[in-house]
């Protein structure tokens, strides 16, 4: 495996030929050695005990032990020192540089702040302290002289509470095509350290005119966290049935940035894969192997899946800048710092999503879900006798529905199915477990109104007419979960297992929902209406089965029912009166 940095590992190909060289030098010394010799003794054999017949046969197929034995752990320590040393030392070596980096050097005060600065501030600052410390504050010229070597600042969490802040990893190193590294805690301390001494001397320094958090961008610049100027990140990324990914301005404008998709959207992919674990590091091994290697990069190797990666990731960042500098461009300002955006923020070997970047659709379908969980935890979501819900969890359910636009990169996988892994069918199934959950809670929500709506101030017409009204929405809101259920192969849930209670749960669920519908319509004497939805379902549940499924006795049994219903309510009106039959 082959991996960035000065050092590189030997990659997989290298270490065979290596294992395969040693163990062919092994197996022709056994060769020579060992089995020629024993040849002799084959043809008297029968004449040697059973332990020294064991150990002729051992001397004759010694070249083949020998070829495996030591192909096997010459494999066996290339792949430890370049998979677990290598790093060690790599490791070792750069928190041994940091350390020395971050040590204080001695160096004695100047004589020129010997003489500006108070007796009582020589008398009390230490000799061994960086030269940062001994500088006057009151005298300008030393500070402007020095400008460019000061520390940058990370600001505090307080500052930026909209902020995602990626765990904390150490510094980070500059990636090939010019990735910035973050600012060390040991920098970040030495700072602040600074600010308290020069105050703790006595010196008057203002926030606006504060050395370590001055506004002049032309002498030099903090290299904070990314985005340290806005409330939110600015790029907004949408995974929910298409990947998009819009600039966000601090005045309001928004911009789309066009992606280009490379290759069967590899490109598209490839952002998803890391942007859905929204922060959360990614092996890049794991992008490699999970998805870049898929449909006609099946047969490459390490070094082209590579070339593959860093290419997307090249084309991803134009697509981005290109975007942020013709809005800036527009605005005739600088609107957004093209340095504090990107797509990814690494470390060796690993990648996850900038700080910069959040997904909002995938965020608004989380919020509203955790609404519901809570409302589940506190036994708000148990049916009551009069089945009513608090608002907040109704606004809930339907801001869930309103946010759920489709399904997890529904149009990617509609045209590039062979692209995508078994991956994909985590978040695909997540977030259609959120949504079907939120249809049903509406869906039972609607039917208790239909039972139990009442309004003083209507009439017994006007809240009939209000209950049916409830009813119909219940059976639609049912319907939709039934069928939408059962649209996606993709779907981890929608499996049929063709026994009893092995079913997947969309199989499961689905039929249920099929017959609260059948129910509702019912109550509403819609028998035509009872007829297509259940052929609509038959047909799609015998398509996805291959004609296996069967309806259950319970569905065939609500069906009927729900007929004999309606046939009741439409002649039921047609039956003459009392009086008229004598």
């Amino acid at each position: 495996m082959c991996v960035d940095g000065p050092q590189v590992p030997l990659c997989p190909r290298t270490r065979l030929l290596i294992a395969g060289a040693a163990a062919l030098a092994s197996g022709l010394l056994a060769l020579g050695f060992i089995t020629i010799p024993a040849w002799k003794f084959l043809a008297q054999i029968s004449l040697y005990s059973p332990f020294g017949r064991l150990s002729i046969i051992v001397k004759v197929f010694s070249p083949l032990i020998c070829f495996v034995l030591a192909g096997g752990w010459t494999w066996i320590f290339l792949w430890i020192g370049g998979n677990v040393l290598l790093p060690w030392v790599k490791s070792s070596r750069t928190s041994f540089q940091q350390e020395i980096l971050l040590r204080p050097r001695i160096q004695l005060p100047s004589r020129q702040s010997e003489k500006t600065m108070p007796e009582q501030v020589l008398k009390e600052e230490p000799i061994a302290v960086p030269p940062l410390f001994q500088l006057d504050p009151t005298q300008p010229e030393q500070i402007a002289q020095l400008r460019p070597f000061f520390l940058p600042v990370t600001p505090p969490p307080a500052v930026n509470p909209a902020w995602s802040i990626a765990p904390s990893r150490g510094k980070q190193k500059e990636e090939s095509d010019g990735e910035e590294s973050e600012v060390t805690e040991g920098e970040s301390i030495q700072a602040t350290a600074a600010e308290h001494f020069l105050r703790s001397a006595g010196v008057d320094v203002p926030e606006q005119q504060n050395i370590l958090h001055t506004d002049q961008p032309e002498k030099f610049s903090l290299r904070s966290s990314p985005c340290s100027d806005q409330a939110v990140p600015p790029v907004a990324i949408s995974l929910l049935k298409r990947v998009s990914v819009r600039l966000l301005s601090p005045d309001g404008t928004t911009r789309e940035v066009k992606l280009r998709r490379g290759e069967n959207g590899i490109r598209l992919i490839l952002l998803a894969y890391i942007a859905w674990r929204q922060g959360e590091p990614v092996d890049r091994d794991k992008l490699l192997t999970y998805v870049i290697a898929r449909g006609r990069r099946r047969d490459m190797n390490t070094d082209q899946l590579n070339e593959v990666f860093d290419a997307a990731k090249k084309y991803l960042r134009e697509d981005l800048k290109r975007a942020i500098n013709e809005m800036n461009r527009q605005a005739g300002r600088e609107l957004i710092a093209e340095k504090s955006v990107d797509f990814f923020s690494n470390e060796p070997g690993f990648y996850w999503l900038h700080p910069s970047c959040r997904v909002i659709d995938l965020a608004e379908i989380e919020k509203d879900y955790q609404t519901i969980q809570l409302a589940r935890k506190d036994g708000l979501l148990d049916e009551k006798l009069d089945g009513s819900l608090p608002e907040w969890v109704v606004e809930a359910c339907q801001n869930l529905i309103r946010a759920y636009s489709g399904d997890f990169l529904e149009e990617l996988i509609a045209k590039f199915p062979d692209e995508f892994g078994l991956w994909v069918r985590e978040p695909f199934t997540c977030y259609r477990d959120r949504y079907l959950d939120a249809l049903w809670i509406m869906a039972t929500y609607e039917s208790a109104l239909g039972r139990n709506f009442f309004d003083e101030q209507l009439t017994a017409a006007q809240n009939e007419e209000q209950r049916r009204h409830h009813i119909a929405r219940a059976a639609q809101i049912f319907y939709d979960y039934a069928l939408y259920a059962l649209n996606s192969k993709w779907d981890q849930k929608l499996k049929f297992a063709y026994r009893a209670n092995k079913d997947g749960e969309r199989v499961i669920m689905a039929p249920r929902a099929l017959r609260r519908c059948v129910v509702e319509l019912g109550k509403l004497g819609k028998t035509d209406t009872i007829d297509q939805v259940y052929l609509a379902f038959k047909e799609r549940m015998n398509t996805l089965s291959e004609g296996n499924w069967k309806p259950d006795k319970e569905t065939e049994s609500d069906v009927a029912e729900a007929r004999r219903q309606t046939s009741a309510y439409r002649f039921s009106a047609q039956l003459p009166a009392r009086q008229d039959a004598r």
